[in-house]
């Protein structure tokens, strides 16, 4: 038995131990395994056990202390909960015996979560629920939850469409106020608008879109001219009709964009105004603020003058439609039209050789219809190649909303859309690549738009086995919403904004107010950071929102094709682990797990390229492939190498 002494001194110890044991606050972030990192606002990352992360879920900030854990690895071990983050989550219900719990369908929250016997609310096996957490798992282990809602079985109809609009906080209806303003609305009010606006009626409009679009926002119209031609993009004014601060404004705030699911349109609008009052329709007048473009025989836009207009569409023309005149396959345009659509035409591919040789072009890629059945299931996929057409209306609104961000930043208003180029920590990796791979005397420098633009010039000109550019693209900033006018390197801009889709896009909305102030001769404010901000993370979430709907749809029809077929696919992605491939016919993306090929593989960072001693992946690989396993609601394919 020790005595009061050597307690003292033992007590002394442990407390010098504890003062000296390195401590911090971080957020805890997890992975796909079982184990977990911590990481401190000073850049500082921590490793977490699985016995430890028992204890946390993602995004929790944790007060934590450090120890050794062998082998020169360090270990962080929590010791206070200082908040979290995470409470509302979805998933489905499971039962196994007599445990009741929820499988979450949730990025990183990656364990089932046990629901007692008086938070069950009457759930039933498989169901899908919606539900928070009601015990968090610090300090004993043990995470509880409740169950708020049962949104469905799994067989219900348009299961997947009221699962994913649950989950992303997607409202289907406006609320009462918000639709007595748009009922309120009238084609009086447009006339009543008419007097003080330029009448472009004159101007043959046409309108190229899909064949069933309601919600048309753009009309074209070009002249030639011995220099050139002059490029008119008008586009639907619902920011004429729409009140800040109404409740069509906020309701449009609220939405940010239109959600385009599979089997369902929801818009940031109500139909009134998004299909009726402000569409551009055919044989109508409507308001429209209107884009003059002088454009040069090299495709350089000299001047711009902009129209607060009324303009008629003189006809509703389908890509199909305006393809087959241009190609030659068909007369089904009106007489009067077939010369401004081919002037259009003349003009578009002006414009794409002038972003050629001074900006950057994506490369064309399929879009993919679903056509789905009156359940809302997938009964065919459908692959639609880009047309010239496509091709048309792409180049015009680019014209127009690049056009548009120079206008503002001459003047030091509105807000842009900036990319920084290449993410800081690889720049470094990308710049040795380039080097090695392109004609350069010296490690190329990737900070300007100037650079980064002549080095991906060179790179889409050159003779390497490695897809140079596709490689660099992997490796980019992601595009932000800024008051500030700086360059888009994505596209090669040195500004760039949106202001062609307001029926669809609040922040395209917000720059026709600001647009149309100017031209008024008044002051427009910058934007508040907190909107930009909140429209950028509402459409981030809109877009997630419609990839995961696609993608559970996608793979359910997958699923019924038969288990054998070869698939010819493309290689998209690439990480340590996983090669990621696309079905060329169908756009299903899944992963191919290099850890289990059997054989000895390595990655190289800096190519972004798997190789065994006799065989090499890179990006943009044909390959054809098998699947291995499918799972719909979580949003999962796996493939094997056929």
């Amino acid at each position: 038995m020790l005595d009061k002494n050597a307690l003292s001194q033992l007590k002394t110890l442990k407390k010098e131990i504890h003062d000296s044991t390195p401590r911090y606050q971080g957020r805890v972030r997890t992975t796909g395994g079982r184990f977990g990192f911590v990481n401190t606002d000073d850049g500082k990352q921590f490793f977490i056990a699985p016995d430890e992360m028992e204890k946390l879920l993602p995004g929790d900030v944790i007060e934590f202390r450090v120890e050794p854990a062998g082998e020169g690895k360090e270990q962080a071990f929590t010791e206070k909960l200082v908040s979290t983050e995470l409470n509302e989550f979805f998933g489905r219900y499971i039962i196994r015996g007599k445990g009741h719990f929820i499988e979450p369908d949730h990025n990183t929250l990656n364990r089932w979560i046990f629901v007692p016997p008086a938070a069950r609310n009457q759930a039933e096996e498989g169901d899908f629920v919606a539900a928070h957490i009601t015990k968090h798992p610090y300090p004993a282990g043990k995470v509880q939850a409740a169950i708020d809602t049962v949104i469905g079985k799994p067989d219900d109809e348009h299961i997947e469409n009221r699962f994913i609009k649950a989950k992303f906080h997607i409202a289907d209806a406006f609320d009462d106020e918000v639709n007595a303003e748009a009922q309120a609305l009238t084609a009086q009010d447009t006339h009543a608008l008419s007097s003080e606006r330029t009448d472009l009626t004159h101007l043959p409009f046409v309108t190229i879109d899909s064949a069933n679009t309601r919600d048309i926002d753009d009309a074209l119209y070009a002249e030639a001219l011995s220099e050139g031609w002059t490029l008119w993009v008008a586009i639907a004014d619902p920011a004429a009709l729409i009140a800040p601060d109404s409740a069509l404004d906020r309701a449009a705030q609220q939405r940010t964009t239109s959600v385009y699911l599979p089997d369902q349109v929801i818009p940031m609008l109500p139909a009134e105004l998004s299909e009726q009052l402000c569409s551009l329709q055919e044989g109508e007048n409507r308001l429209a603020m209107v884009a003059e473009l002088k454009v040069l025989e090299d495709g350089s836009i000299d001047q711009i003058h902009i129209h607060n207009a009324l303009i008629r569409s003189h006809a509703k023309l389908s890509y199909q439609q305006m393809a087959a005149f241009l190609d030659g396959e068909s007369n089904a345009i009106a007489a009067e039209l077939q010369g401004p659509a081919v002037h259009l035409d003349g003009c578009a591919r002006a414009l794409a050789e002038w972003r050629q040789k001074n900006c950057l072009l994506m490369d064309d890629r399929p879009d993919y219809k679903l056509v789905t059945d009156e359940k809302g299931k997938v009964k065919e996929i459908v692959r639609i190649e880009r047309n010239q057409a496509h091709r048309l209306v792409e180049e015009c609104m680019l014209a127009c909303n690049r056009s548009i961000a120079d206008w503002l930043a001459e003047k030091g208003s509105g807000f842009f859309i900036e990319h920084a180029g290449v993410r800081n920590e690889r720049k470094g990796e990308v710049a040795a690549l380039l080097k090695e791979h392109l004609p350069l005397e010296q490690k190329p420098s990737l900070d300007t738009l100037a650079d980064y633009v002549s080095l991906m010039q060179q790179a889409d000109q050159s003779a390497s086995e490695l897809p140079l550019r596709m490689i660099v693209s992997r490796q980019l900033e992601r595009s932000n919403l800024s008051n500030e006018a700086k360059p888009h390197f994505g596209l090669g801009f040195q500004h760039y904004t949106t202001f062609t889709s307001p029926l669809r896009k609040y922040n395209d909305l917000i720059i026709h107010r600001i647009v149309r102030k100017l031209l008024q001769g008044e002051a427009a404010e910058a934007c508040d950071e907190a909107l930009l901000a909140a429209i950028q993370s509402g459409q981030a979430n809109a877009r997630i929102a419609a990839q995961q709907s696609e993608s559970w749809l996608k793979l359910q029809w997958l699923q019924q094709q038969d288990k054998d077929t070869i698939y010819p696919a493309s290689i998209v992605h690439m990480n340590s682990g996983t090669i990621t491939v696309r079905l060329d016919d169908s756009g299903i993306e899944g992963g191919i797990d290099r850890r289990k090929a059997g054989k000895e593989w390595t990655f190289d960072t800096k190519t972004l390229s798997h190789r065994s001693a006799d065989a090499r992946f890179v990006l943009g690989q044909q390959v054809r492939v098998k699947v291995k396993d499918i799972q719909p609601q979580a949003r999962l394919a796996r493939f094997v190498l056929a």
